[in-house]
């Protein structure tokens, strides 16, 4: 699943609202049998030391727990892991336009049975 941004209103921030929505697609994810969801993360405090870290050296920090981001981190914490950087995501000066990508692994997913008959060498993923 593609997890597009979502945000809470300043005025119901700090009251679990983007803790539920996050579990509301976890729920769904695993009741489709998904095998997880990658999304985009702004990392919205990086503006804070721009000046200092390049956008990799301050995700890295936040990635092992050095440095609180008060987005990414929730999100690793909920057990996302960083896949890669993505420049220009968003035109967001808090971020200086940058995000993370970030994957959920889900940990129930299991592979589909096959059906029907395979043809060897013929649509097969290398």
């Amino acid at each position: 699943m593609y997890g597009v941004e979502t945000c809470v209103h300043p005025e119901h921030q700090s009251r679990g609202v983007g803790s539920r929505l996050m579990n509301a697609r976890f729920d769904l994810v695993r009741r489709l049998n998904l095998r997880g969801i990658i999304a985009g993360s702004l990392f919205m405090d990086y503006h804070k030391v721009a000046d200092q870290l390049t956008p990799e050296q301050y995700v890295r920090e936040v990635a092992r727990g050095l440095r609180y981001d008060s987005n990414l981190t929730k999100q690793l914490h909920k057990g996302f892991r960083v896949l890669n950087l993505i420049p220009n995501y968003t035109t967001d000066p808090r971020t200086l336009n940058w995000a993370a990508a970030i994957v959920w692994d889900n940990p129930d997913w299991q592979a589909p049975k096959a059906h029907g008959r395979i043809i060897p060498g013929r649509f097969n993923a290398a």
